[in-house]
């Protein structure tokens, strides 16, 4: 007699699907088990959450990291207060509304009615919503940030900028080359949701010529039956080694 998993994964084969055994144990099915391995000797990291919105990402770094000190920056002043309101209870969380890029300037930031669809770049043909007004909004790089608030070290760089990321990594070129930040997580945009994005393999180049590392990809979503967006874990090659060294000799 089949078993009754057998079963179920038969009913499941016949309508095109197929049942696996999954674990968020395993490297790559979630990227805050992927950085909890990554950073475990790493007891109260510094984070810097950029394109915060109302602080969706607040609560997955403090479950993963509690005693984490999370910077969270929103540029958008409507969306700025609700990211105060949903984190006034937090003293590890500190605010900026304040947007993040390549150099310290004053940028036009076009705010959508579906305020995760706003952004520095104008929509284009996979985009939704409208904009519905521009402010103008201060822009800092994460090298000046870093120096003017004493942060020696980032533990975790996280972006989701609706396809301003790479200016936030060109922001960040000195930190990058004195190793003073072990992971990347942003989201990546591939398909035509907004004019100017940077092609993938000119990210994953700088990245590389930084000396970062692919980890994974995770949680693809897609458009037009191709992929659309999705997040992205790079991990700082010197660190990585330190960690891996450690790991060894503790192990002896």
């Amino acid at each position: 007699m089949r078993s009754l998993k057998r079963i179920i994964r038969d009913l499941a084969r016949s309508s095109g699907f197929d049942i696996i055994r999954y674990s968020k144990n395993d490297s790559g099915a979630d990227p805050f088990m992927d950085m909890q391995r990554f950073l475990t000797r790493s007891v109260k990291p510094v984070i810097t959450d950029i394109g915060a919105n109302v602080g969706q990402s607040v609560s997955k770094f403090r479950s993963a990291f509690p005693e984490s000190t999370i910077h969270s920056f929103e540029p958008s002043p409507k969306t700025y207060q609700k990211l105060v309101e949903n984190t006034k209870n937090m003293s590890s969380v500190k605010t900026w509304n304040m947007g993040v890029g390549s150099h310290d300037d004053t940028l036009d930031f076009m705010e959508n009615e579906h305020s995760e669809m706003s952004s520095f770049l104008t929509p284009s043909k996979f985009s939704w919503g409208k904009v519905t007004k521009t402010t103008k909004v201060p822009v800092i790089t994460l090298d000046s940030f870093a120096q003017k608030h004493a942060i020696d070290f980032i533990h975790i760089l996280k972006s989701d900028t609706q396809g301003y990321d790479f200016e936030v990594f060109k922001g960040a070129n000195q930190l990058m080359k004195e190793d003073k930040i072990a992971l990347i997580y942003f989201e990546f945009i591939f398909s035509d949701m907004y004019k100017g994005l940077p092609a993938f393999h000119d990210v994953f180049r700088y990245l590389s010529e930084n000396n970062f590392e692919l980890v994974s990809f995770y949680e693809s979503h897609f458009q037009k039956e191709l992929v659309s967006w999705a997040d992205v874990l790079f991990i700082n090659r010197t660190f990585n080694q330190k960690r891996i060294e450690q790991a060894s000799a503790a192990n002896q």
